[in-house]
């Protein structure tokens, strides 16, 4: 991969991500939605579908997938994005204080974004 190359995020292209970069090592097909939640901004998907998603990668439990509900109008443009990455997203994680050394990776807990 060259350096400042943005590669698109979707199903097909996880495998051409740098190593560096954390992917999904479990079969998403087998998710099933056992969550329904309204709203999958920032905050909910840096913490509840990143915690289903390293569950996932430790069980094999997959009845908690979730099916992320927009109410609202503008909700539609999160869908759309979501639609056009297979619903996968990026996650940075940064150190305390702006220590370097930051954790990435793409997370694969949310099945339908919908409205």
């Amino acid at each position: 991969m060259s350096r400042g190359l943005a590669i698109p995020l979707n199903e097909s292209s996880l495998s051409e991500l740098p190593e560096r970069v954390g992917v999904p090592h479990y079969d998403r097909q087998t998710l099933k939605s056992g969550i329904v939640h309204i709203g999958v901004g920032g905050f909910h998907r840096a913490h509840q579908a990143l915690y289903l998603d390293r569950y996932f990668h430790h069980s094999l439990d997959r009845r908690w997938g979730i099916c992320g509900v927009g109410l609202l109008e503008a909700d539609r443009r999160l869908r759309d994005a979501f639609q056009g990455q297979d619903c996968l997203y990026t996650l940075v994680e940064r150190a305390p204080g702006g220590r370097s050394g930051a954790n990435y990776w793409v997370d694969s807990s949310i099945l339908v974004c919908s409205r």
